[in-house]
């Protein structure tokens, strides 16, 4: 058995750091994403038991990689929570560069900072094509995994450190907003890349991220051969994705797409509380565009109309009341204020709630 270890330093406490590496759906995504590291595959993951964190926790990892099969389900052996957790498989497994692995972490708080010590057990496999793939990659690929785990959970604290918290003074949490707006606008051109799932859009990560002041990538949707999928050229490689199981993505102009029942529809306010859309429909000879609107940044788009803010909005008589008042028009609700770079209607509503 060969254990390989990486420690990592947080400005965070030990229960929000245990919890932020406890959570599949931080430090699991580099396993669900196709990546050079992953030689191009990505697994799937299902839970096996009602319970996702904990002792006793189970779920499976399935897929392909290298065109071998991988199928093994891991089990948390012990969870102390912001201490310590062990997790490892458990049954037959069907892994190519190791027969079993087990991880650890460690949490430690001092100082108002915690370390966090994430380390992999593992032993080699049978067969002698497998153990020349051991000695080749596995120790390479458990320091990807170290780094990547322990990076992608540093990420996640870094923007939920940059939430505004709801018990801090009015002011204070304007000046929080004006700052996340202010840098938002600064650098909404600065990257691109694809948003797997709404969490990552509502966060803001994405998934083959590129700097575009000093990258460049291609991101095709809605192309005629492949209407379904959508194609990124990273790196040098091509990533295809359905449409069905990604929320959107995000070009170097700074324009983030959302697709809805397969159509690209171009989010004209990202991250407003309330979302405004466009859709545009290529026709022979001409095109036609339509606007949409969601109650929730990941609610149904809904034709923008007077009508339809009411029948959506019926809790909210204030909203509504200054909806009558500023617009008498439906092609009115689209209206850009130059001076604020707001839409109206969305700054509209947000003084409503």
């Amino acid at each position: 058995m060969k254990t390989l270890s990486k420690t990592e330093s947080f400005p965070a406490s030990a229960e929000q750091v245990f919890k932020t590496i406890d959570d599949l759906g931080v430090t699991g995504m580099h396993m669900t994403e196709s990546s050079m590291m992953m030689m191009g595959s990505k697994l799937n993951l299902e839970f096996l038991t009602a319970h996702k964190t904990g002792l006793g926790s189970r779920y499976r990892w399935t897929g392909k990689m290298m065109g071998l099969a991988m199928d093994f389900t891991v089990e948390v052996t012990k969870w102390v929570n912001g201490v310590e957790k062990v997790w490892e498989t458990i049954g037959e497994t069907k892994l190519i560069i190791y027969s079993w692995y087990r991880m650890k972490l460690l949490v430690n708080e001092a100082n108002g900072k915690t370390k966090a010590e994430l380390s992999i057990a593992y032993d080699k496999p049978k067969g002698f094509f497998n153990k020349v793939l051991c000695f080749l990659l596995a120790d390479w690929y458990c320091r990807w995994c170290l780094k990547k785990m322990l990076g992608d959970a540093k990420k996640a604290i870094a923007t939920q450190a940059n939430q505004p918290n709801p018990s801090m003074h009015p002011t204070a949490v304007l000046l929080v907003l004006l700052s996340t707006i202010s840098y938002a606008a600064f650098s909404q051109t600065s990257n691109s890349g694809v948003y797997k799932t709404y969490e990552d859009y509502r966060s803001r990560k994405l998934m083959y991220e590129i700097d575009c002041n000093s990258e460049s990538h291609k991101i095709k949707s809605d192309q005629f051969h492949h209407k379904d999928v959508v194609r990124v050229v990273h790196r040098d490689s091509l990533f295809t994705m359905p449409k069905s199981e990604i929320f959107g993505f995000k070009d170097c102009k700074g324009v983030v797409y959302r697709i809805v029942d397969g159509k690209n529809h171009t989010i004209l306010n990202p991250y407003d509380n309330l979302q405004l859309y466009k859709h545009e429909i290529r026709g022979h000879k001409r095109s036609a565009i339509h606007y949409y609107f969601s109650k929730t940044m990941d609610g149904e788009p809904i034709l923008l109309t007077i009508d339809n803010l009411h029948h959506t909005f019926q809790e909210n008589p204030e909203f509504l009341k200054k909806v009558d008042q500023q617009f008498k028009r439906d092609s009115q609700l689209k209206k850009f204020d130059k001076a604020s770079k707001q839409y109206v209607l969305s700054n509209i509503y947000d003084t409503t709630i």
